[in-house]
Parts: structure tokens; C-alpha cells; sequence
């Protein structure tokens, strides 16, 4: 279980550096972060549980992307994967996919925050006006992990 929560954060901070230095994330990265976080997760409830909180994380993303389409076709005047990349979408599959719905609201909400944040605290310093939004969450997902699997303040997984 050690190794797969340290492989699991090796991908994650692979997803941020990637979106940092080329603005993209390679899918067999997110691939195999989603695997291992989502494993990581069906090893500690049952597998009804298990499919019924990701289907409904799943249906919470697509209302998200499409509250954004809408968003951005009206409001911005632009093509949903100008406001948004097809990486960021998958990292948000990622994310839906390895968390019980309660732990997942609360770490995409708040990783939504954190990007935020550091984005506009970063932004004089970046080449690239587009936010790094799959690595800054993918930081925000390795920081809180990191320091709740080594400080054990509480199981992400039975919220």
C-alpha cells in the first residue's frame, strides 16, 4: 500500500510539472494516476459503493463541463477547449473517479480555490497566460495526500 501511494504521488507531480514547463499532460500519466488513485479507493469500501460514488462524481463533472460549455459559448464568446483543455477534463476524471462523493466535492472545490490563488499569484511570472489548472489542482491533490497519509488526520475514503 506504501508503494502504491508513493507511485501514486510521483504521477501526480508528474502531471503538475508536465502542465507547468509544456502546458499539456501526456494521457498515460493521467491514465496511470487514475488508476492508481481509483484502486487506491476500491480497496477501501465495496465495490457497489465503490461504482455508485463514482457514477455519481461522474455525473457531477459532466454537469460542471457542461455549465462551462455554456459558459463559454455564450458568456466568452469561444469553443469549450479554448477555455478549458482536454487534460483539465481528464484530471477532473481522475480526480471523480478516486474519491467517495463527499471527499470528492470537497478536494475539487478546493482545488479549484487553490489554482485560483496560485495562479494569480504566479501569473506576472508565467510566459503563458493560460492557467496550468490539471497541475496546480494535481499539486493541491499530492500536498493534501502527502500530509494525510503521513499524519493520518483522517480517512479520505470514509467521509
Amino acid at each position: 500500500m506504501i508503494l502504491l501511494k508513493i507511485i501514486s504521488l510521483c504521477c501526480l507531480l508528474a502531471i503538475c510539472i508536465q502542465d507547468f514547463r509544456e502546458r499539456k499532460v501526456y494521457l498515460v500519466i493521467l491514465i496511470g494516476s487514475g488508476i492508481l488513485l481509483s484502486f487506491s479507493y476500491f480497496l477501501e469500501t465495496t465495490p457497489m459503493q465503490y461504482l455508485v460514488n463514482i457514477g455519481m462524481n461522474l455525473v457531477i463533472i459532466v454537469l460542471i463541463i457542461g455549465i462551462l460549455f455554456l459558459y463559454a459559448k455564450f458568456k466568452l464568446k469561444t469553443k469549450l477547449n479554448d477555455a478549458l483543455g482536454l487534460g483539465d477534463v481528464f484530471f477532473f476524471i481522475v480526480i471523480a473517479i478516486s474519491f467517495p462523493i463527499s471527499t470528492f466535492i470537497i478536494l475539487f472545490s478546493f482545488s479549484l480555490v487553490f489554482s485560483l490563488m496560485v495562479f494569480l499569484l504566479l501569473k506576472p511570472s508565467l510566459k503563458d497566460a493560460t492557467v496550468p489548472l490539471a497541475g496546480l489542482q494535481a499539486l493541491f491533490l499530492t500536498m493534501i495526500l502527502s500530509v494525510n497519509w503521513i499524519f493520518e488526520f483522517t480517512n479520505l475514503y470514509a467521509i
